[in-house]
């Protein structure tokens, strides 16, 4: 069956299947039969839905085609880890793993344990988010810096909400941050706000609930999330 065929077949969405071809055109010259569409049917025969496989061959078309006995290698690591087949984290996963030679996975893991985690509790953290495995050790390291040193949030506390790590440093966490601690200081909200209720939201909802909704007794409020203004200018230790 030629490659567009195919991916017509599995994705059936028009949109999705022109989307896929576009950043999958070497697949043209591929054998489909050969690697792709075993993997794609050993995915169904361990119950992963067709939702699920639709979006791994439009986001991983080339995980996809990897080597069938690699692959069927790669689904066994990641259901023995805890990976539900039924969970779309599932096909994610087998991508992140595909990404990383083994000397780079266990080098993230040392990463992750230089801020206290145990491997355990790093490899919680990629059940719940494979991707916090992808981040460069750079960034991984910067935002732990200041999550853990400048915010004071256990480090443990970081990798059971993975996905922050995912969001930029310069332009979400220090900003969002920063509001937080000027509400904080001022008694407009409660300490114990979680992290990823700070930092999860999206745009418009922290907008509205954080900055909006307390201008008129911090009119310097929006300045400082754009950057335009520091702490220090609201008397605020940084």
């Amino acid at each position: 069956m030629p490659f567009y065929d195919f991916l017509k077949s599995v994705l059936l969405m028009n949109e999705k299947v022109v989307k896929t071809f576009k950043i999958a055109r070497w697949g043209l010259s591929q054998d489909v039969q050969k690697n792709l569409a075993p993997n794609l049917t050993l995915l169904r025969e361990i119950g992963v839905p067709q939702s699920s496989i639709s979006l791994f061959l439009s986001y991983y078309p080339s995980t996809a085609f990897i080597k069938h006995t690699k692959f069927d290698e790669l689904v066994k690591e990641v259901k023995n880890l805890g990976f539900d087949p039924i969970k779309s984290v599932f096909v994610h996963a087998i991508h992140v793993l595909a990404s990383h030679r083994k000397v780079n996975w266990e080098h993230k893991i040392e990463v992750y344990q230089r801020w206290g985690l145990s491997k355990d509790e790093t490899l919680f953290a990629f059940k719940k988010h494979p991707g916090c495995m992808t981040i460069a050790e750079e960034n991984i390291t910067k935002t732990m810096d200041f999550l853990v040193n400048r915010m004071g949030w256990p480090s443990e506390y970081v990798s059971r909400n993975p996905i922050v790590l995912l969001f930029s440093l310069e332009k979400r966490i220090i900003p969002r941050c920063s509001v937080f601690q000027i509400l904080l200081s001022k008694g407009l909200i409660k300490k114990d706000l979680t992290l990823c209720t700070i930092l999860q939201p999206k745009e418009k909802y922290f907008l509205e609930n954080y900055v909006t909704k307390f201008q008129q007794n911090i009119p310097q409020l929006l300045e400082v999330y754009q950057g335009k203004s520091d702490l220090s200018d609201l008397g605020i230790g940084s």
